[in-house]
């Protein structure tokens, strides 16, 4: 009976030591824990915009008195135009006026002549041919004012597209671009010169610039809002509303998880795999825009 309990004795230690073999083993067993980065989705910034004209100049085809008349439109809706070409002429009768100041001018020449026939001039000859020649001069310039005024021409004040609107007024406007807006917590992401993308009315991706961005808000109430422009090589039709995408840096990579400036190690099954990447270092972090995806853990170093 003695050796039977002995036995048993002896089988209760061996399960113990069992036990506490496989309990203290295990952590030796397992795999190093590692401290981990989860790359998250590329983020992308969209803004909405709609496309306007950089300038706008008003410009009449009406008469400015009872007198003149519209002698000519040479000028169609919605035709491109360049700066100083030609889009109505007038005509007022100035005659009389013109006339009246041709005798002027004749006679004052007859002046200037019997001065200068005079080889030797005395003081009072110069005084009165200087003062003969003063009267030429403002009789000239008020004659051209005055064939200008018979002939008046309206001319494009910038090049751009000339415009009628159903009021009656019209305009010229200048290049299209793109104008939106922005409020204070967003406005870093506005850099000029910086390259986007946008996104027209039928879903067509084009390449654009940021070329201009308010320093001062034009709304300042609760939250400030600032305008900004988007130029593209693409001319887009007035009014045309877009959507404008910043482009993407890439994934993003903390630089406590890159080892000699290209080199990253994946973690699958806790184990590490090393993978060599095209990197581009902003600030404080790494981007790529291949061969790793959201959702992948990196080690951390």
């Amino acid at each position: 009976m003695k050796k039977v309990k002995v036995a048993i004795w002896g089988i209760n230690v061996i399960l113990v030591g069992i036990v506490l073999f496989l309990a203290l083993g295990k952590g030796n067993t397992d795999e190093p824990k590692y401290t981990t980065y989860t790359v998250k989705a590329q983020s992308t910034n969209y803004f909405t915009g709609v496309v306007q004209a950089d300038e706008k100049n008003a410009v009449s085809a009406d008469p400015k008195s009872s007198d003149e008349v519209l002698a000519s439109t040479q000028v169609n809706n919605g035709q491109k135009v360049i700066k100083g070409q030609t889009l109505f002429t007038f005509y007022e009768d100035m005659t009389s006026e013109i006339n009246s100041v041709n005798l002027e001018i004749s006679q004052i020449n007859l002046a200037i002549q019997e001065v200068n026939k005079n080889t030797t001039k005395t003081t009072d000859d110069k005084m009165e041919l200087a003062k003969d020649q003063q009267s030429l001069a403002e009789a000239q310039d008020k004659l051209n004012k005055l064939n200008k005024q018979q002939n008046r021409v309206v001319t494009a004040p910038i090049s751009g597209t000339y415009y009628k609107d159903s009021e009656g007024h019209s305009y010229i406007y200048g290049n299209p671009i793109i104008l939106g807006n922005v409020n204070e917590f967003s406005l870093d992401k506005i850099k000029i010169g910086k390259s986007v993308t946008v996104v027209k009315n039928n879903g067509k991706e084009i390449a654009g610039t940021y070329s201009q961005k308010d320093a001062i808000p034009y709304n300042n109430a609760a939250v400030s809002y600032y305008h900004f422009q988007v130029s593209t090589d693409e001319k887009l039709p007035y009014g045309m509303h877009v959507q404008i995408k910043n482009k993407s840096l890439g994934y993003k990579i903390p630089a406590s998880a890159v080892k000699d400036e290209d080199t990253v190690y994946l973690l699958k099954n806790n184990k590490k795999h090393k993978v060599i990447l095209n990197l581009t270092k902003h600030g404080n972090a790494y981007y790529t825009k291949e061969d790793i995806k959201a959702g992948d853990k990196l080690v951390l170093f």
